[in-house]
Parts: C-alpha cells; sequence; structure tokens
C-alpha cells in the first residue's frame, strides 16, 4: 500500500521515523540525502529532508489540505502600498476598486488537496542543452567564440534585461548571445549552454520520460505562499526594506528580507519578475506563475505593483501548449510526486 505524507502526520514524527522516510524516498526515486533542515521565514517553519541528485537539489515538502485563492484583504494594505497601487490604478484608467482590480488578477479561492512531493530547490532554464566549451558546435563559430572572449575579459557588450543589473556592476557572470548561446562564469570557471527551442508540451512529455513533473498551478501557490491569506506570501503589505533585484540599491538600502533566500519550504521561489515560471492549470493548460516577464517593472511601476506577479496567487494563462516558450523568460523546476511503497 502507498502511503501519503501530509503536514499533520509528518510533523508528529519522531527523528527516527522521520529519518527512515527520508532515506526510503531517497533510493526510491534515486536520490541522495543529504541530510535535514529547518527552514523558516514569514512566520512559518518546515523541518524536512534535503536531497541531491538527477541533475538537481530537491527537498521534500508534506502535503496539506489549503485554501488557496485571493478574495479579499486579510490585514489590509499600509499607506504606502496603498498610494502605489492607487497611482498605478490612475496611470491605467481603472474605475473600479483597488480589491476589484486585485480579484481580477488573482486566482478565486478554492480548497485544494496538495500531496507531498520532491520539489527542486531552484529553477531550470528553458531551452538551454549544456555543452563543454571545447564543443565543435561552438568553436566552429567564430563570432560566438569572439564574444565570449569579450565576456573573460569583463568587456560584455549585449545583455538581456534580467542580467542588466549584474552588467551596471561590470559583473559579466552570465552572457547570453542572440538567444542562441549562454555563457555562464561560475566558482571553477565557464560553463556553456546551446538553446533549442521548446513549446510547453514537449516539455511536459520530455520531463515525464524521466520520471518528473510539473507543478500543478495549485501546488505552485501552496509552494510559494503555504496556504497564505494574504495577497503576499508574508502579509497584504509590500516590505519596502527587502532588498530587491532591478531596483537601485540606495532606494532599499535596509535588507531586512530577501526574495533570493530559501523560503519556508527551503525552496528559492518567486523571487524576480522577469522569471515566468511554468505550471499546469486544469486540463493541461499552461499557467504562468511568479513572474509577468518584467512587464510591470518595465511599465515603470515601483516594488509593490512591479512585483505582484510574484504573489501566490497572481496567475497568467497562456491559450497554446504548442506555443514557443521562451529561453530568456520562461523556467520551471521538477517535481516528483511521493507515494511511498
Amino acid at each position: 500500500m502507498k502511503e501519503k505524507l501530509m503536514r499533520e502526520k509528518w510533523e508528529r514524527l519522531q527523528t527516527e521515523e522521520r529519518r527512515a522516510l527520508l532515506e526510503q524516498m531517497a533510493k526510491q526515486y534515486g536520490l541522495e540525502l543529504l541530510g535535514e533542515e529547518t527552514f523558516r521565514k514569514w512566520g512559518r517553519e518546515t523541518r524536512t529532508g534535503c536531497f541531491t541528485g538527477r541533475g538537481g537539489e530537491f527537498v521534500f515538502v508534506p502535503g496539506d489540505t489549503v485554501t488557496l485563492g485571493w478574495q479579499e484583504f486579510a490585514q489590509g494594505m499600509d499607506q504606502a502600498t496603498r498610494e502605489e497601487f492607487q497611482e498605478e490604478m490612475e496611470n491605467i484608467g481603472w474605475e473600479g476598486t483597488l480589491t476589484e482590480l486585485l480579484q481580477e488578477q488573482m486566482d478565486p479561492v478554492h480548497r485544494a488537496v496538495i500531496g507531498p512531493m520532491l520539489v527542486e530547490r531552484t529553477l531550470q532554464t528553458v531551452g538551454y542543452e549544456e555543452v563543454s566549451l571545447d564543443d565543435p558546435r561552438l568553436t566552429g563559430n567564430e563570432d560566438w567564440m569572439a564574444e565570449f572572449q569579450k565576456a573573460q575579459r569583463g568587456e560584455c557588450s549585449q545583455y538581456t534585461i534580467a542580467e542588466f543589473q549584474k552588467a551596471q556592476r561590470g559583473e559579466c557572470s552570465q552572457y547570453t548571445i542572440s538567444e542562441k548561446v549562454r555563457f555562464t562564469r561560475t566558482g571553477d570557471g565557464w560553463r556553456a549552454g546551446l538553446y533549442h527551442q521548446d513549446s510547453f508540451s514537449r516539455l511536459r512529455e520530455a520531463l515525464a520520460e524521466t520520471g518528473f513533473s510539473l507543478p500543478t498551478a495549485d501546488e505552485w501557490a501552496y509552494l510559494c505562499g503555504g496556504g497564505c491569506r494574504t495577497l503576499y506570501p508574508w502579509g497584504d503589505s509590500f516590505d519596502y526594506e527587502m532588498g530587491l533585484p532591478y531596483l537601485e540599491p540606495e532606494e532599499r538600502a535596509a535588507v531586512s528580507c530577501d526574495l533570493r533566500t530559501p523560503n519556508f519550504f527551503g525552496l528559492t521561489i518567486a523571487c524576480d519578475p522577469y522569471r515566468d515560471e511554468l505550471t499546469v492549470g486544469e486540463d493541461g493548460a499552461l499557467v504562468i506563475k511568479g513572474g509577468d516577464g518584467g512587464c510591470n517593472l518595465c511599465g515603470g511601476a515601483d516594488a509593490a505593483v512591479g512585483f505582484l506577479p510574484c504573489a501566490p496567487y497572481f496567475r497568467q494563462d497562456r491559450d497554446d501548449p504548442e506555443e514557443e516558450l521562451d529561453g530568456e523568460f520562461d523556467f520551471y523546476r521538477r517535481v516528483i510526486r511521493v507515494e511511498l511503497e
């Protein structure tokens, strides 16, 4: 009989019982158990296992029955956040209330049963095949190699929008050439990736062949917010003291809460509105979570509106599963739905 580990049961387990189950997961799913860790953020915490293998790092997330979606404020916005949204409403000519505007952009409130999962801790880039630096497909292109040599010397001249801040600081850590090849500097040198166009349906098929899935939209909302009833995972108001990418450092001087640090499940999630995360909606539809491709920020929005797409229940549907994905803005994380034998 297969067993599902829901949060209530998981939290009652003794240390030895929990360790045995984590070791069973590692064996059953071909991973190496690194150990246990307690993750804390925004008033929540989870004691869980960390794994490595199969091309990534994973954490175990126990299941739960939760209320997801957004209908109204649980706490209410503070003055600074509300003023920013009111300015945005004026800019777009919105004649309704703020609550009505947000309701249009959020998942409706509903109950969901979320099963236990092994979840990839960070995002994968759509469409890039990692290759060696002496791969003839690279070395045979003189223009690419000339640009790579500039990158090695710190003379990067072309950047995607997601790399703009690093470029401003002279930190050429990732360099993309015409959405064809990407060079990334790591602690021990450089890595290279060749881009291949892909579609949502082909990506799902490829993941299934290796025993992985994409999270559903509900699973992602749970992984991001844990079933929070507030607009953002930390509350209804924006935390203007946190460190944020793409905004000038002097505007966000004190860093009290960095979106790039692991959340209460140990996941780096919803930290960059330029990174659209691919999830599966009803009937297999593509639902975008965690970002809007930077549309709000590029349109001149400040922090609260610019990072609204990172909220757990913000969603964007795409109609065509065969539509080509974008290697600069579309990302994904792999999950394994856990049923212990």
